[in-house]
């Protein structure tokens, strides 16, 4: 039998080109599902009144989107992240072109055995930053939070490198 691992208390961390330091809180994506037909009809019956049934693919729904919620800031790989949103989306006022080709970045969610060794890696490539959101407002009564932000980020390709 094949070596089981079960990753319950795992550790986990996404980095971008020249984005590695940022505190991120979750990662929700990427989402694949199949579609099944078939599969709870009889097509037939075979001897001793056994029932046959067949269930084939019919299709697959494909998210290519990762959110990441992580704190906010303006310093750092906080501000490298929101520069490159900025620089792959225009203005919305004035219009006008945006650096979103050649700004594509590749990343990696990494994800770590309870001792620390990295168990898997899926390598993202041509990441692009879509929706950006402020998760909380935070005013003079709220001390003790963080402020957090997520960001949706679009991708091309994902391969399970380890």
């Amino acid at each position: 039998m094949a070596d089981i691992q079960y990753l319950t208390n795992s550790k986990f961390y996404f980095e971008i080109d020249g984005i590695t330091g940022l505190v991120i809180k979750s990662v929700n994506g990427p989402e694949i599902e199949m579609e099944v037909v078939g599969g709870d009809t009889a097509i037939g019956v075979t001897k001793d009144a056994k029932t046959q049934t067949q269930a084939t693919i019919a299709g697959v729904k494909y998210n290519s989107t990762i959110t990441l919620t992580y704190v906010a800031g303006n310093e750092s790989d906080q501000k490298k992240l929101s520069d490159w949103y900025n620089d792959c989306h225009p203005d919305a006022y004035s219009g006008g072109a945006s650096k979103a080709m050649e700004n594509r970045k590749t990343g990696k969610l990494s994800i770590y055995n309870p001792d620390g060794k990295e168990a898997m890696r899926f390598d993202f490539t041509d990441l692009f930053p879509g929706n950006k959101q402020q998760v909380s407002n935070l005013g003079v009564d709220q001390s003790g939070n963080l402020a957090e932000d997520t960001l949706e980020l679009y991708f091309t390709k994902v391969v399970r490198a380890v």
